[in-house]
């Protein structure tokens, strides 16, 4: 066995779709529920800091829908679709833990309300799971 190889386990949940940049989008009454993905906290270290926009606020593809910030760097996430932000989890705010304990449920990040959404252009677990593979 390669010692040099290290192993390491994160979850992916099936029932959302993901982006290259390690962003989940639950979709969720016309809305998407985002978050970022366990694989993120790894590769990037733990989240100590969220920082959220407010609610209400109108996004063009391509702004920054919120940040994070790791020991080493902040983290901007683009949003791949205009909408409005309809909800925030103050609670990462308050307790950036959740993003790393809890990434999938209590987690997660903003809720946002797409003008159009086109879910084609992110990935499905398995082709997440691929991408992060090769990484």
């Amino acid at each position: 066995m390669d010692e040099d190889f290290e192993y390491v386990e994160f979850q992916v949940a099936h029932n959302r779709k993901y982006s290259l940049d390690h962003l989940w989008y639950q979709d969720k009454e016309d809305k998407l529920m985002i978050g970022v993905s366990e694989f993120l906290a790894f590769d990037a270290g733990e989240v100590l800091r969220v920082i959220l926009p407010q609610a209400e606020t109108e996004v063009d593809e391509g702004d920054d829908l919120f940040s994070i910030w790791t020991a080493e760097e902040k983290i901007s996430f683009p949003s791949p679709f205009s909408g409005v932000i309809r909800e925030v989890n103050g609670e990462v705010e308050i307790n950036p833990d959740l993003v790393n304990d809890s990434a999938y449920d209590h987690g997660w990040i903003i809720v946002l309300e797409p003008h159009s959404i086109d879910m084609e252009q992110l990935l499905d677990p398995d082709e997440y799971v691929d991408h992060i593979s090769e990484l």
